[in-house]
């Protein structure tokens, strides 16, 4: 087999199709598609709402509830109990296949009958009944994507936290605060890509750090300010005079350690103990390819937010002993030889097109399955009348294949058409990562939810709000305070929020100020302090003594042992854009200059 080049029905972009991803389609038994892999992203993250809740009643059991789906929405919507009950099944909604009509027709018919679940909460959730996507859960609120979870409030995709608040991707972690990508740390604020810290403020890139304030990339140090050691006496004297607790006094501190940064070199990509990958943060992988959030990944390419898989390719999100996974996104659990999913989990084996299928195998266009196999748009067939059926299924999605609004075509080896998502762009991570205009969502096809009426009115403005945490009132918790945005960003304001007796209790003992933000667009403003899902070709900025330009002098032992003119051969891949402001190395001439 020979690598391609193909123009992407949707953006029109040329995008390659390897070698090694010709094998996995070859192993799987599918086309190569015909959207390029941002694309194809783009589509699967609209079929995942996480933060979008609206409270409405539940259509079984009748009692309000808090859900991801807003009245009104063409399909029954259950509660966690009743939607795993035995009180329905999705047998009773199984229907014949109609060869005269086109596949996707068919199966959105199906997704318009048939209930789903309000939320996904899995293991032990107590007293958290605002958060969504989350699995073993205590006293959490406004909390999204997370596992094993305690006294976490405005938290993100993070794993085993403890009284983390307005955090993104903390993992072991306790007692942090505005902090991202950070893992096994304790009592860390405003801190990024940083782990095995504690007691520690701003820090960027560093590792095994005690008491430190404004640090990049330093490792194993204590009472560090701005990267100079300190003795105990006058780290504790400096600190006291910064008055954190004040927001002015704080906002000048944040554009004072962003320059700071921009003073550092950079690694091309986050990896540890992996090998053979390219992406970012990926973890104990190896052979991975164009994938971000990876941990313990082994044969993946175009994946995200996924760990414990082997042989997956366009997967979205989990993994947990999964294997040979295609265009799929909320799949996991003991999933094997899954293609074009969503939302199916606990051994989904050999399943096509489903939707909330769980424990069922050998299933095809099926939505809400669960303990049963030779299953075709939810109707049992026996083997052999289940293999003969999906084979001219198959055949007949390529001969009569789906358009959608925008006269993209939608064969056998597409994922869903984008318009079949239950949530609008707007609701769904795609707006989180790849955020699109009211205009620009419905040029490419999406649908958009207008914001409803809000009949509160706002007693305390951003402006008014007091930048001192000491003159803060008990008084605050009746105002309703107007988000600084005032509603003009493109970042799902909610233009007010209340201060909560939990959240004033942190402000003040952690001596933070109050927000001027609400909780939607202070998760906005985190993911901006990421880099992007997307990669650029770059080389090595390394030029042997130095940076290229000039900005940075290399300390490294191989790289100081003698004067080295020439620079770094290495090429890579990065999600830092080439106009970006920082000095990017490659891995290696990284690591020897910060361990």
């Amino acid at each position: 087999m020979s690598p391609e080049t193909r123009n992407c029905q949707s953006c029109t972009r040329a995008f390659p199709i390897e070698v090694e991803d010709l094998n996995f389609y070859e192993r799987m038994k599918v086309p190569p598609p015909t959207f390029c892999p941002e694309c194809r992203l783009v589509r699967r993250l609209a079929f995942r709402n996480e933060r979008s809740l609206y409270k409405r009643k539940c259509d079984l059991c009748g009692e309000a509830k808090i859900m991801m789906f807003p009245e009104g929405t063409p399909f029954p919507v259950y509660c966690r109990t009743c939607w795993w009950s035995d009180q329905w099944s999705a047998a009773a909604y199984a229907r014949e296949y109609d060869p005269s009509r086109t596949f996707f027709e068919q199966f959105r018919d199906l997704l318009h009958v048939v209930p789903r679940p309000g939320t996904i909460h899995q293991g032990n959730i107590v007293d958290s009944d605002y958060t969504n996507r989350v699995t073993d859960a205590r006293s959490c609120y406004l909390s999204f994507g997370c596992t094993r979870i305690e006294y976490c409030r405005y938290v993100g995709f993070s794993n085993d936290a403890k009284e983390c608040v307005d955090c993104y991707n903390v993992q072991k972690t306790e007692r942090c605060y505005e902090c991202v990508d950070c893992f096994q740390s304790y009592d860390l604020q405003y801190c990024q890509e940083s782990s095995d810290c504690t007691n520690s403020y701003f820090l960027y890139n560093c590792r095994n750090l005690q008491n430190c304030f404004g640090c990049v990339n330093l490792r194993n140090k204590q009472y560090c300010i701005w990267n100079e050691q300190y003795s105990k006496e006058d780290y504790e004297r400096a600190l006291a005079g910064y008055q954190l607790g004040n927001a002015l006094m704080l906002e000048g501190l944040k554009s004072k350690f962003a320059a700071f940064k921009r003073r550092f070199i950079v690694p091309a990509l986050v990896t540890h103990h992996s090998e053979n990958v390219s992406g970012n943060w990926i973890e104990g992988s190896k052979d991975v390819r164009r994938s971000f959030n990876a941990r313990n990944l082994q044969e993946g390419a175009y994946v995200l937010n996924i760990f414990d898989e082997k042989d997956g390719m366009d997967h979205s999100f989990w993994g947990n002993n999964s294997e040979k996974v295609y265009e799929c996104i909320n799949v996991g659990i003991q999933a094997g030889n899954i293609r074009f999913g969503n939302e199916c989990w606990a051994q989904a084996i050999d399943a096509e097109y489903v939707m909330n299928c769980h424990n069922a195998r050998d299933i095809f266009g099926c939505v809400g399955i669960r303990s049963a196999e030779h299953c075709v748009l939810n109707k049992e067939y026996s083997k052999e009348d289940f293999e003969a059926l999906t084979a001219r299924i198959r055949a007949d999605m390529d001969a009569n294949p789906y358009k959608d609004a925008k006269d993209r075509t939608y064969r056998y080896g597409e994922f869903f058409p984008a318009e079949m998502s239950p949530h609008s762009f707007n609701e769904t991570l795609a707006q989180d990562f790849f955020p699109l205009t009211r205009d620009g969502a419905a040029a490419e096809g999406y649908r958009w939810r207008e914001e409803e009426g809000r009949n509160y009115q706002v007693t305390l403005p951003a402006d008014k709000v007091p930048d001192a945490i000491t003159e803060a009132a008990e008084t605050t918790l009746q105002e309703i305070i107007g988000c600084a945005h005032e509603g003009t960003c493109n970042q799902k304001c909610t233009t007010a929020f209340r201060i909560l007796p939990e959240d004033l209790g942190l402000y003040k003992a952690k001596n933070i100020p109050l927000p001027k933000l609400c909780p939607n667009c202070r998760h906005f403003e985190r993911l901006a302090r990421r880099n992007p899902l997307k990669l650029w070709s770059r080389r090595c900025q390394c030029a042997g003594a130095g940076s290229e330009q000039g900005d940075y002098a290399n300390t490294g032992p191989t790289h100081t042992s003698h004067v080295r003119e020439e620079h770094c051969p290495n090429d890579f891949e990065t999600s830092y854009a080439p106009d970006r402001p920082e000095i990017v190395y490659c891995v290696d001439c990284y690591q020897n200059e910060v361990n």
